[in-house]
């Protein structure tokens, strides 16, 4: 077994980590095959924070041979133990299941800590970022969740030119070569280990991805800097925000359907502009109807009508907490708030409150 150190000086990309990154440990894993029943586990990747370095350390147990397997297995169980965070992608699916199955194989017993954190599927202490990235890809535009195309889709090219795929043989040239072509195996060793090092080194750069979720979070903090009228009869509200994101993008938001078909309400969009972003919202113009707090029956014929401009809601909340939601027909699926008479007060709570329920749908599931 091979060991090779390396360490990354500058992330391309920075992410804020939920979690002390000192305490992260990212991994992926290379085999020859996807079954491990009739395959190898050629090489465990590993990155950590180092502290001495200030930098980013990327550790890769390299099987120079056949029967570095439970050697590979065994180092990278060590290096776990001293984390409580692991980072993957896919690796609840192929890379964790692979890698008890071969303990089992070799009667390697993981610990008490890691089998927790392999076992975790509550998602806090085992980390898939596909799982987590794969909700906002739609909404993104994103054409797949693959890493390739989520490099892609953040501006990154990699070094490696190679698929784990096309890897398999590569490998298996390496072995061949250190029996009968010594001087060719460097160049094939390199290969494969610069495959597993892009794929773990911008495994950091996807997590910049997530910061789209923490944006569109109801708990994030923001504050509003301007509201001003739009075109097409919208209203832009401006507001500054703490989450660092890869790119500016723009994205739309139908509202659901209203029972009354022939009231269309127009989609809601969201411009971002490094740590500052625009939500333009429809405006409604006409009469609608503040139910009374009731059930049934008589609360829908309980109603005062005002006529009004009203901005609609992607989020409904329960009638009985908020006084000020109006609506074209009882129990109807959007929501609307009157905007306020005269010269808006940008300091009010109601427009952050405001501003953080139509965020927080965004990446809700229709």
């Amino acid at each position: 077994m091979l060991t090779k150190d390396r360490i990354i000086k500058q992330p391309g990309l920075i992410y804020l980590f939920p979690q002390n990154k000192e305490e992260i440990l990212f991994f992926d894993i290379e085999t020859t095959g996807l079954s491990p029943k009739a395959s190898s586990l050629y090489m465990i990747g590993v990155m950590f924070f180092d502290q001495k370095c200030n930098a980013w350390h990327i550790r890769q147990f390299f099987a120079d041979n056949y029967k570095s397997e439970p050697g590979i297995i065994t180092s990278f169980l060590e290096i776990l133990g001293n984390y409580k965070y692991l980072y993957h992608f896919n690796g609840k699916t192929f890379d964790i299941p692979y890698i008890l199955n071969k303990c089992s194989k070799y009667g390697i017993k993981p610990d008490s800590h890691c089998l927790s954190v392999f076992s975790d599927t509550d998602s806090i202490y085992s980390i898939d970022l596909l799982a987590l990235v794969r909700p906002l890809k739609k909404l993104l535009s994103i054409q797949s969740a693959a890493q390739t195309s989520l490099e892609r889709w953040l501006g990154i090219m990699r070094e490696d030119q190679y698929n784990g795929g096309q890897l398999i043989s590569v490998y298996s040239q390496y072995i061949q070569s250190r029996l009968v072509s010594p001087d060719q195996a460097p160049e094939l060793e390199k290969i494969l280990l610069l495959h597993n090092h892009d794929d773990i080194m911008h495994m950091l750069d996807i997590c910049s991805i997530l910061s789209y979720r923490d944006l569109l979070s109801a708990g994030n903090n923001i504050t509003v800097t301007d509201i001003a009228p739009g075109k097409n009869q919208y209203i832009n509200i401006t507001f500054r925000h703490n989450i660092q994101i890869p790119k500016d993008v723009s994205l739309t938001k139908p509202f659901p359907s209203s029972k009354e078909a022939a009231i269309p309400i127009q989609d809601i969009h969201l411009e971002t502009r490094k740590n500052s972003a625009v939500l333009s919202v429809p405006l409604f113009y006409g009469n609608l109807k503040y139910f009374y707090k009731g059930c049934g029956k008589a609360a829908s014929k309980s109603y005062e009508e005002k006529e009004d401009v009203f901005m609609p809601s992607l989020t409904i909340i329960q009638q009985e907490s908020c006084n000020t939601q109006y609506y074209i027909t009882y129990r109807d699926k959007i929501c609307f708030y009157a905007l306020p008479d005269g010269k808006v007060d940008i300091g009010s709570p109601f427009w952050s409150s405001y501003v953080k329920l139509q965020l927080g749908a965004f990446i809700k599931a229709k």
